[in-house]
């Protein structure tokens, strides 16, 4: 079996983690191995002590509350790695980042258990670890 694709989770919200794990599981993501942390500091530390495939992060932390400085703190730390931004406050954080910056609403994929969505929600972690080699692509 090949290894699993280490992906760091950075999000705030506990019931949210959970329900992203529970999604990617639904949709047979045996291969992903998520680390969860609750804000960019975390995120830093972990950063700098992995490489991960992807990262997985909310906009709005405790410690970062401004969506472009998330993003650019992030990137920084990221080592090339890929990120996907999923968010709960897409329809303004989209507008505040910029048209240039794709924004997934999680509301679009949490709200009920559905095997549809949870699939959807797995081929857009996967496009978003497609990218890594393209790192001007980033999934946002």
């Amino acid at each position: 079996m090949a290894s699993a694709h280490a992906v760091l989770h950075v999000e705030d919200d506990f019931a949210d983690a959970m329900l992203l794990q529970h999604a990617l599981c639904d949709a047979g993501a045996l291969d992903l191995e998520l680390e969860v942390v609750r804000t960019l500091i975390d995120a830093r530390y972990k950063l700098s002590k992995k490489n991960y495939d992807l990262i997985i992060a909310d906009l709005r932390l405790p410690d970062s509350t401004d969506p472009n400085a998330t993003v650019s703190h992030i990137r920084k730390h990221a080592d090339g790695a890929p990120i996907l931004v999923l968010t709960g406050s897409a329809g303004v954080d989209a507008e505040k980042i910029g048209p240039s910056v794709k924004v997934l609403d999680k509301n679009a994929f949490f709200h009920k258990r559905d095997d549809q969505k949870s699939q959807a929600l797995l081929a857009q972690v996967r496009d978003a670890m497609d990218a890594e080699d393209d790192p001007d692509a980033l999934i946002l």
